[in-house]
């Protein structure tokens, strides 16, 4: 494997003036299958962790897209490259949740020992995964209705759905809840993907996604952390970071503009 080939990231693909809807579809899920696959050989072969990220948030991407643009495919192949993604995706969770945990304990500058068993729990976990069988993403012509629409159309129907399914999420919003922050969190992930995908400003989502997901990523971490006897120190560390993020999430949702 060459290692001096980088962790591919999204590149959006190029949407002609006046797309039709169903073409922008069939591009921007090729788009995440060619991210998706460009980080695959690397995310099991190289130790690097930005591969297997950047792995996942291809097929993230994908179905979102798939979800997004539903609309266009036929019933059963839509259902069928559904199920293939979410398999696709289920092994590669858990070793992306240790690689979080290492990255925040030497962040936290943990004792050596506690990373350490870290480490050995997703170098176990390492061994186990395979390459996903992306060939079973690809979307054949067959699967696609003729109905279709302007692009333009459906984004002005898209975009404020997704951004009334984020407003329905933060109404009466418990955020010492951690389960309705993970909700919340896919809502507007959702919302941030179809934005960059159909076009408009996606920077106040981001930033609001960042903070939701570092959110989960710590409660991912208090979980992992639960059976390795960390110090009170590590816990202390953990708890002022959730509240520092949760901080800064209610400051982003308070700044969020009805554009967005």
């Amino acid at each position: 494997m060459n290692r001096s080939v980088r962790p591919r990231k999204w590149k959006a693909p190029r949407l002609r003036a006046g797309a039709d809807a169903r073409d922008a579809a069939a591009a921007i899920l090729q788009a995440a299958l060619l991210q998706a696959g460009a980080n695959a050989q690397a995310a099991i072969a190289l130790p690097d962790p930005e591969y297997l990220h950047q792995l996942r948030v291809g097929l993230r991407r994908y179905r979102s897209a798939l979800r997004l643009f539903g609309e266009f495919l036929h019933r059963r192949p839509r259902k069928r490259l559904a199920r293939a993604a979410r398999e696709a995706m289920r092994p590669l969770g858990q070793a992306r949740d240790w690689d979080v945990c290492i990255e925040w304990l030497q962040g936290a500058k943990a004792p050596a020992a506690l990373v350490r068993r870290a480490s050995q729990r997703r170098e176990a976990i390492r061994k186990l995964l395979e390459p996903p069988e992306l060939a079973a993403l690809e979307v054949d012509v067959t699967g696609w209705k003729r109905k279709s629409q302007s692009l333009q159309r459906f984004r002005a129907e898209a975009l404020p759905e997704a951004r009334r399914k984020v407003a329905k999420r933060l109404r009466g919003m418990d955020w010492n809840d951690a389960a309705e922050r993970h909700r919340l969190r896919i809502a507007v992930k959702r919302l941030r993907y179809a934005t960059d995908f159909l076009g408009g400003r996606t920077q106040a989502l981001e930033r609001l996604q960042d903070s939701l997901g570092g959110l989960n990523d710590l409660a991912v971490v208090r979980r992992l952390l639960a059976d390795l006897e960390p110090p009170p120190a590590v816990l202390t560390r953990l708890a002022a970071d959730e509240r520092r993020l949760l901080a800064a999430a209610r400051r982003q949702v308070a700044a969020l503009k009805p554009e967005h």
